[in-house]
């Protein structure tokens, strides 16, 4: 197996290369239909991103979003690097993000976007 370092540094593991080869070591990752992250870190909105982050959680276990093949993933991130505007969000694969959200915001881009397909232009700041 190809090994990421020489072997010699004592603060960093020995990490395998990705080679393509399927593994039973490597951790497991149900198919999702949409994937949205926010920034939970603390420059650009530490008194509401938390609680945003938390409120989305929520709103989609209560929908159901996290089984089936329509299922929508969701993770927190300490920073985008844009460090203003927050709290920001990514959706992925439609590489939309969205900026000053709230609670009532990721109502509309749970219901608009992530359950309809269809990005809620208002919010959005950059897509491609």
């Amino acid at each position: 197996m190809l090994m990421a370092d020489d072997g010699k540094s004592e603060h960093f593991p020995r990490l395998p290369l990705n080679t393509g080869e399927i593994s039973a070591d490597k951790p497991s990752l149900r198919p999702f239909k949409k994937h949205i992250l926010i920034c939970t870190g603390p420059r650009c909105a530490p008194e509401t991103s938390l609680d945003v982050y938390q409120y989305l959680k929520e709103q989609l276990k209560r929908l159901g979003c996290y089984d089936g093949p329509e299922r929508i993933a969701r993770s927190q991130c300490h920073c985008f690097g844009i460090c203003q505007m927050g709290p920001l969000a990514a959706v992925y694969p439609d590489n939309v993000w969205y900026c000053h959200l709230t609670k009532e915001k990721v109502d509309r881009v749970i219901q608009e976007h992530l359950l309809a397909n269809k990005p809620v232009e208002d919010y959005v700041f950059y897509k491609s």
